[in-house]
């Protein structure tokens, strides 16, 4: 297991502390990336979708239309409408759902603060953090996870706030989600929907938290992700894992920005260059997974990308979300096309209809023409239980490169991508050649098939 050096977290931590107190005002920024905030405009933070048979829960809406009144030095304090927790093993999950009842005041950077007691009253484990941003009237969800020691049983949670920065603002629009559905699992449970934003800006980084309910309206759970990003006014989707009592009759969704939430207009490119281009993707899947590729070019001929991030979702026929996939493209190259791969797993008889992916480019440097790996003998292989792509992938670097990241895509008769997956080489040697070979998921036998290599975050040149 990955672990932090203790001076490597405190680090961390101090950035995350500094820029939740330091940071531009996430009210301002959001505010200023819409065009024409109106109170109809106005829309819920969250929706809850039913389990099936049962009624839809109200959730987080922006209610006054009201024009703002005067800033008082003492707001109205942070509503605690309700908490509630349940406990799977040494796991306990907990949701609470908070209310900023001040028309035309934004709250920023509340905090919070949760302790689990046992049944004699001693505290056994505790956790805090922040509610970056409270519109005026909102109501929002926070969700997460705790980790007990073994036999330790939790017999009740305690949520305290601490109130935030009062600000004035007009009524904005907000994230809304829709087709939240539940997925019980017999080890692991989620909750998916589909989020739409308002905001003619990608935003990162959203803490998205999931509320999930019993039949008599009670909190029995919760959990939390981080959406890797969300473009300019789309749609994406999210997963977001459940812990705590398997009675869930519905849950609720709630994404917000977070601390780490950057808002960048679309237009924030430098002079002269052309945005990514996603060229081409398409999945393949049997009983328990899919198989995806996609296809990523960068069409400039003097500057690589560094750092640029891909989200995927697939949907069933009726519209829910069954698997997301996210990730990083260390670098592309000047006029590079790279293939990225790899696998969704599915709960068994999960059809996936379609597949939708956004592109968000990184960091833009100016670059020489730089040769990129190519491979060389590439074969599928199939097998009774696993197929396989297998190749040589060739380097013409003057250096070993190490932890290099290579996808397999496959594609049918007519060009289209019906497959994919991945793997690490150790290292590819300097003017040299590494045999590799990738497990792939696929529609059928392919007619033809392709082996991409990168850097990864991992890599080192030696």
């Amino acid at each position: 297991m990955f672990r932090l050096s203790r001076a490597r977290l405190f680090a961390v931590v101090l950035i995350l502390v500094t820029s939740v107190a330091c940071g531009p005002s996430p009210a301002k920024e959001l505010s200023e990336a819409v065009e024409q905030p109106t109170a109809t405009a106005a829309a819920s933070v969250a929706e809850s979708t039913k389990a099936p048979n049962q009624t839809a829960r109200p959730t987080a809406t922006v209610k006054s239309t009201e024009a703002p009144p005067t800033l008082t030095p003492k707001p109205e304090p942070i509503r605690l409408i309700a908490q509630g927790f349940g406990q799977d093993g040494r796991a306990v999950g907990f949701a609470f759902v908070v209310e900023n009842p001040n028309q035309g005041l934004a709250i920023e950077n509340s905090q919070y603060q949760i302790a689990a007691y046992d049944a004699g009253g001693a505290v056994v484990k505790t956790d805090s953090g922040y509610i970056t941003l409270l519109w005026p009237s909102q109501r929002v969800g926070v969700g997460g996870s705790l980790y007990l020691d073994e036999e330790v049983v939790a017999s009740r949670i305690e949520v305290q706030v601490r109130e935030g920065k009062a600000s004035a603002t007009d009524p904005v629009p907000t994230f809304t989600v829709d087709a939240v559905t539940y997925h019980a699992g017999d080890y692991t449970s989620y909750a998916t929907g589909v989020i739409a934003s308002p905001y003619d800006r990608d935003v990162t980084d959203l803490r998205v938290s999931a509320v999930p309910y019993n039949s008599a309206g009670e909190i029995i759970g919760g959990g939390f992700t981080f959406l890797n990003f969300i473009l300019a006014n789309s749609t994406t989707g999210v997963k977001v894992t459940v812990t705590g009592l398997k009675e869930v009759a519905s849950v609720e969704l709630y994404p917000v920005i977070s601390g780490l939430s950057i808002v960048r207009s679309v237009d924030a490119l430098p002079s002269g260059v052309t945005n990514l281009v996603l060229a081409k993707h398409g999945f393949g899947q049997d009983e328990w997974e899919a198989g995806y590729g996609i296809l990523i070019e960068n069409p400039n001929e003097s500057f690589a990308v560094e750092n640029s991030q891909y989200h995927l979702t697939a949907y069933r026929e009726d519209g829910a979300v069954v698997a997301v996939e996210e990730g990083y493209v260390q670098t592309l190259l000047p006029r590079q096309t790279l293939g990225v791969g790899g696998s969704l797993y599915l709960a068994k008889g999960t059809a996936i209809a379609r597949a939708d992916v956004h592109i968000r480019a990184g960091k833009f440097n100016a670059s020489d023409a730089v040769p990129f790996f190519t491979a060389e003998n590439v074969t599928y292989m199939a097998g009774q239980y696993q197929s396989k792509v297998t190749g040589q992938i060739v380097s013409s670097h003057t250096k070993d490169i190490t932890n290099v990241r290579v996808s397999a895509i496959a594609y049918d008769e007519t060009g289209q991508i019906t497959g994919g997956g991945f793997t690490y080489l150790d290292f590819v040697p300097a003017n040299g050649k590494a045999a590799v070979e990738v497990s792939v998921t696929t529609a059928g036998k392919p007619a033809a098939v392709e082996l991409h290599a990168s850097v990864s975050s991992l890599s080192n040149l030696q």
